[in-house]
Formats: structure tokens, C-alpha cells, sequence
């Protein structure tokens, strides 16, 4: 890339972008703290316009600062050596093989049957899901570190947003076993018809019949 193709495609980037660029041209090696002092931004704006210009090759990794925590240092890339770092990015970034998402009514309704199961099974799954909480609960934390890779960052937040679906679809389905059996205790109760008379016989038979129909299948 040439400095006069450099200079615009910094044109066409955001002013944060713009500023964040030629501070690490200027001072050289720096970290997202150091960033936001040097520019008096408090807030996630360098950190978002370094996630946002790494996979462009203009900025790159530039090993870890000697401070406390080792955060990450960036470095403005050279316009020369642009191609390249884009180049390198997509060569070390995982291609993505996302599964093609689905509601979980959709999910549910292929997967709708009732079946004898192994109870066996059900308390290893128990341990793994409490397992998960933990590290969900640190990864909250660390997604504030300086020293976590930015590209790391956003596919650790894509497996996580894969979690959230498969926690939807655990949920809904746990929720409608829960109703069915609470279905088949409203049935057993309409079938106890001792005393009753036949119009009230009549309409718990009719209730019993809209429930039936609300079961899971075996």
C-alpha cells in the first residue's frame, strides 16, 4: 500500500480511528490504558477503533508492555507493510463454521418426542453445566484485560453467543417437559369423576380431551 492509498483509507475511517492511528505513529508502541490517557478517552473508543482497524492491517500487535499484568502493546503498521499484516490476519484467524441458527420452537419441534432415556447420563450434564458457570463468571473479567488479544476476544464472544442459543433452546425445553407433566396431573385429577354429575362429566372429559392433545408424543 502506498502512503497516498494509506491516507485514504484513513480518511474514510472514523475520527477515533484517525486519532488512535497517528498516536501509535507518533509515540510508537502503546497500550489500550495508554491510549485512552494519551487521548483523554475514558471510555471504549481506542479499544473498539483497534479491534476495528486490526483486521485492515493498519495497526498490529506489538508484544506485551514490561508494566504490571503485561498488557498487550500496539503499534501503527507501516503503510509498506499494510498488505501484509491484512494477509496475516486472515491466515491466523479460524475460519468460521457457524451452524445455520434455528429458533428453539424449531428446534423443539424436530425434537419433540418423549423417550425412556438413561438417567445415567443426566447427572454428568448436570456437572458439566454447573462446571460452565465459573468460567463464564471469569471470562466476564477477563474480557477487561489488556492482555487478551482483540481477535481473541471477538470469537470467544461468538462461542459464547453459540452457548446462549444452546442455553435458549435447554431452557425451552425443559420448560414444556415441565408443562407436560403438570398437564398429565391436571388429567388425572379430571379423570376422578366419583360424585359428579354427567354435564360435569361431560366437561371434564372435554378438558381431558384439549389436554391429551397438548402432551409430548412417545
Amino acid at each position: 500500500m502506498t502512503d497516498d492509498e494509506l491516507q485514504r483509507l484513513l480518511q474514510s475511517r472514523s475520527g477515533t480511528e484517525q486519532r488512535v492511528y497517528e498516536a501509535l505513529r507518533r509515540h510508537g508502541k502503546l497500550t489500550d490504558r495508554q491510549l485512552r490517557d494519551l487521548l483523554r478517552s475514558p471510555g471504549s473508543g481506542p479499544r473498539d477503533a483497534l479491534a476495528k482497524m486490526l483486521p485492515l492491517g493498519l495497526v498490529r500487535h506489538a508484544g506485551k508492555a514490561p508494566t504490571k499484568g503485561n498488557p498487550m502493546q500496539w503499534e501503527a503498521t507501516p503503510a509498506s507493510e499494510i498488505d501484509k499484516a491484512r494477509e496475516r490476519f486472515d491466515a491466523l484467524k479460524p475460519p468460521k463454521s457457524r451452524r445455520k441458527r434455528s429458533s428453539p420452537g424449531t428446534r423443539l419441534a424436530q425434537l419433540r418426542q418423549m423417550q425412556p432415556g438413561d438417567c445415567r447420563k443426566w447427572y454428568p450434564a448436570r456437572d458439566e453445566i454447573l462446571a460452565t458457570l465459573p468460567l463464564l463468571a471469569r471470562t466476564l473479567e477477563m474480557a477487561f484485560w489488556e492482555s487478551v488479544p482483540v481477535e481473541e476476544l471477538a470469537l470467544a464472544l461468538d462461542e459464547i453467543e453459540e452457548l446462549h442459543e444452546a442455553a435458549a433452546n435447554a431452557l425451552a425445553a425443559g420448560r414444556e417437559r415441565l408443562q407436560h407433566e403438570r398437564n398429565k396431573e391436571k388429567i388425572e385429577k379430571l379423570e376422578r369423576t366419583r360424585g359428579r354429575t354427567a354435564a360435569e362429566r361431560e366437561v371434564a372429559a372435554q378438558k381431558r380431551e384439549v389436554l391429551r392433545r397438548k402432551l409430548i408424543q412417545t
